[in-house]
């Protein structure tokens, strides 16, 4: 919480804009590292790393997560998804690496640390629920929304923590690199799709549907 006060703070000051990068995304990341002496013995970047192959699955399965994201939310805005060439006054490639930046410091804060030592003593689908409402509740910006779009929002964290849980796999960073990129797949839908800002009810529903296609891919794909 000190770390993400003191990066507000420091936003206007040194920051990018916001639509590029909010430092407050970084905190996460922050507070793992401060968080790091207290779980030695039971860390997250403990976990065996799998093979390559299994990696791969994981990957294409997060890839078809974030494609249903942008056909449910280009559907439901009635838009093709269209890439600028600058976003908030910088090129676009630079935005989407600084989206890919945000999002992995929130990955290693939440489903990273978070999520995992939560499964030290919950099942995986409450643990995956309870990091996905206090994912959820880090966005403070989102408490002015109007009570069904907040609700809607929180649906949405939680779906999204629900389908990482069950798409990750392997090391510490190899389950962050499935995570960070569902996570800037979200984010970059909601960028690249529609000129107006997209209902929180859009994206729930783009997030359920994406956990879905997760859930059938995964059940095919059983032996």
């Amino acid at each position: 919480m000190v770390a993400a006060i003191a990066l507000l703070a420091l936003q206007p000051r040194t920051g990018p804009d916001l639509e590029v990068l909010s430092l407050v995304m970084l905190a996460p990341a922050i507070g793992a590292a401060v968080a790091w002496p207290l779980i030695r013995g039971r860390e997250p970047w403990a976990t065996r790393p799998v093979s390559s192959p299994v990696l791969a699955r994981s990957i294409v399965l997060a890839l078809a997560v974030v494609a249903a994201y942008f056909v449910v939310i280009s559907v439901a805005c009635g838009s093709a998804p269209t890439v600028p060439a600058q976003v908030g006054g910088v090129p676009v490639v630079l935005f989407v690496l600084l989206q890919a930046l945000g999002a992995l410091t929130e990955e290693i804060g939440f489903r990273g640390v978070l999520l995992h030592g939560l499964q030290s003593w919950l099942p995986r689908p409450l643990a995956a629920v309870v990091t996905g409402v206090l994912f959820g509740l880090w966005h403070v910006q989102y408490y002015a929304l109007p009570p069904l779009q907040l609700a809607a929002f929180m649906v949405g964290t939680t779906a999204l923590t629900l389908t990482m849980a069950y798409v990750m796999t392997g090391s510490f960073w190899q389950r962050m690199a499935s995570c960070t990129l569902i996570h800037l797949g979200a984010n970059l839908a909601l960028a690249f799709v529609g000129d107006d800002a997209v209902p929180m009810t859009t994206f729930a529903a783009a997030i359920v549907v994406g956990g879905l296609v997760a859930a059938l891919l995964a059940y095919v794909r059983r032996p």
